[in-house]
């Protein structure tokens, strides 16, 4: 049987604190005729596809839900072009690196907690080309999420997703994620 989100599967408030992530702006500033993201979402198959092969970069994000299906939201502090601006926590899967590996990893060393990745909510490309972003949701196993590099983190309830300023890339992505926490279903995490 496979488990739920339900109440209770991860804490309900994150404290103001840091968080820098690294995946909107690929880790530079976006040039002033640097195409927005207008790709529609699509759902990702498992694995990296061309990405590794040197046509560019995968960057993996997690929508974190907590037992009341509020989303996680991370405010970056640079660079400057998106300061202030508001993402999916997450960043690139390194050199052979799995991409849940990756976005394990990046959990840990931003947000000092530990989670459980669920079904994917989907994938952008970015303005580099071959450079995309995956997102999928996700739960808090252990821990209490902080901001360990700066920045501030947020629990947004569906109704709240539209409060804060989303990166570019982010957007088509936030869209699905309110369709989806809309529909009565719970989320269902496969064992992974």
């Amino acid at each position: 049987m496979e488990p739920e989100l339900d109440a209770g599967s991860a804490p309900g408030t994150a404290p103001s604190g840091g968080l820098q992530t690294r995946h909107a702006g690929v880790g530079r500033p976006p040039r002033a005729d640097a195409p927005v993201p207008t790709a529609p979402v699509t759902s990702a198959a498992a694995g990296p596809g061309d990405v590794r092969a040197g046509r560019g970069r995968l960057v993996v994000a997690v929508a974190l839900l907590d037992g009341q299906r509020r989303v996680l939201a991370a405010r970056r502090t640079s660079p400057p072009a998106y300061a202030g601006m508001w993402e999916f926590p997450g960043g690139k899967v390194e050199p052979g690196e799995d991409e849940l590996e990756a976005l394990e990893r990046e959990c840990r060393e931003e947000l000092d907690v530990q989670i459980e990745a669920g079904p994917v909510l989907g994938q952008v490309e970015l303005a580099s080309p071959g450079w995309r972003l995956r997102v999928w949701f996700g739960r808090i196993c252990s821990g209490t999420p902080r901001a360990v590099e700066g920045g501030e983190l947020r629990w947004l309830s569906v109704a709240e997703l539209g409060d804060v300023s989303w990166l570019p890339a982010d957007l088509p992505l936030v869209d699905a994620l309110r369709r989806r926490l809309l529909e009565p279903e719970p989320l269902v995490f496969p064992a992974v």
